[in-house]
């Protein structure tokens, strides 16, 4: 079983910080990164998004590329200010692999409570997908990518 942990795309600006849409950019970064995740064969057999608007739209592209017969689901929790260890408890009784968007500093924290004793800082820029296969033994990081790597930039 994959665990895929995304932050959305480049968010724009709102007066209201629940209602911040993706920026052009955003969007783009994130079809990119979908169809390079398409192109090399993953797929989802669930999509999960916080109540923000920028996760949504973020999961509703990543639904286009990965598994368009699929609803993206929107899961409370997954906001920067989530319950991780809540979160953790409940992927772990997941049995399909499956994509969850949401934000800073939510995600670095997941990322960090997933790979167990000695867990590597994983910067999580915009529109980043950090990959973990669950073993017997517990989570394994498989990769990250992010926009920047796609295009050849050193960060």
């Amino acid at each position: 079983m994959r665990l895929y942990l995304m932050r959305h795309g480049k968010a724009g600006s709102h007066p209201v910080d629940v209602q911040r849409p993706l920026t052009e950019r955003g969007s783009q970064d994130v079809q990119m990164v979908a169809q390079h995740l398409a192109d090399t064969g993953v797929a989802v057999s669930r999509i999960y998004h916080s109540t923000l608007v920028r996760a949504q739209q973020t999961a509703d592209l990543m639904c286009s590329a990965l598994n368009p017969t699929l609803a993206p689901e929107q899961r409370l929790g997954l906001e920067p200010w989530g319950d991780v260890k809540a979160f953790a408890a409940l992927a772990n009784s997941w049995d399909e692999d499956t994509l969850v968007c949401g934000h800073e500093p939510f995600m670095g924290q997941a990322a960090l409570a997933f790979q167990g004793d000695d867990p590597i800082y994983i910067q999580v820029k915009t529109a980043t997908v950090m990959a973990f296969e669950r073993t017997d033994a517990g989570w394994n990081l498989a990769w990250v990518v992010n926009p920047g790597r796609l295009k050849g930039e050193s960060s």
